[in-house]
């Protein structure tokens, strides 16, 4: 019986781990004419290292992942400047904003390679069929911008709205690599158009491939979304208040797989969909 419990004896690790962290940001803003405005943003954040990201060593179903965490971790310093552009003259605007952000011991998970799985091919049992992922991190940068212009038309009963936008985000770490889980750039098209008490909104999404990939990802394909609301409110005589909505998702019933999830390949985005939802307030 002593020699049974010897074999289950097991080392216990104890940690102390303590953080100090300081953030600050600035803002600046201002009117060149009474059309346009322009603004610049400077930040710098510092951010501890989770539990998780420390401690973890465990199945994380949600993920996929048998996720091991790193005890040696430090804190990350993001450092970020950001320019925004704003113009609007009559029914008609367009917004931009351009972004880079420094960051140093940015912490990311890494599944392992193909040929890390098969160097440890004999210790899998142990991670029940779940892909091995450790917490690490690295020197990198991301650069992105938004752009969205639109246009609004008015009639005696109610007004139209298009507008336009696009978003696009770079992640790469210090020698090059591209950080994983990037999202790919997007556009977007909106077609809305209210009346008293009802909002009508159409929204197109045209997804692009994502062929930026960091190690041990595969590429995603693109696609298009397409997306239909219907809001009617109604007041009653004791001033309270129904809203009524009616939603279509995915109009175009597209296979579409988020490339920023980590069971993008198992769990791809809902399909064709419909819903309604009441609200009553008083």
């Amino acid at each position: 019986e002593e020699h049974h419990d010897e074999e289950h004896e097991e080392e216990i690790d104890y940690f102390n781990k303590d953080f100090s962290k300081t953030s600050f940001a600035l803002g600046l803003s201002r009117e060149i004419n009474d059309n346009l405005t322009v603004g610049v943003g400077f930040s710098r954040v510092e951010r501890a290292p989770s539990a998780s990201e420390l401690f973890m060593n465990g199945p994380h179903l949600v993920t996929g992942r048998y996720e091991v965490g790193n005890t040696n971790l430090k804190s990350e310093t993001a450092n970020n400047i950001d320019l925004n552009v704003f113009y609007k003259n009559n029914n008609f605007s367009f917004r931009a904003n351009i972004f880079t952000n420094d960051i140093d011991n940015y912490i990311y998970l890494k599944d392992e390679s193909e040929e890390e799985h098969d160097e440890h091919e004999e210790e899998h049992d142990d991670h029940g069929g779940l892909i091995l992922a450790n917490y690490l991190q690295r020197d990198a940068e991301l650069e992105g911008y938004e752009l969205e212009v639109s246009q609004l038309f008015e009639f005696d009963r109610g007004s139209l709205t298009l507008s336009l936008g696009r978003d696009s985000v770079t992640g790469e770490f210090s020698n090059g690599s591209n950080i994983p889980r990037i999202v790919p750039a997007r556009n977007i098209l909106s077609v809305s158009y209210s009346e008293d008490n009802l909002l009508a909104r159409l929204t197109y999404k045209d997804v692009e491939k994502q062929n930026d990939i960091g190690e041990g990802e595969v590429m995603t394909e693109a696609y298009e979304m397409l997306d239909f609301s219907l809001r009617k409110s109604f007041t009653l005589s004791n001033q309270s208040q129904i809203s009524l909505l009616l939603f279509g998702k995915n109009l175009l019933d597209e296979v579409a797989r988020n490339h920023s999830s980590f069971v993008k390949n198992e769990v791809p985005l809902p399909g064709r969909n419909f819903g309604m939802k009441l609200n009553y307030k008083f």
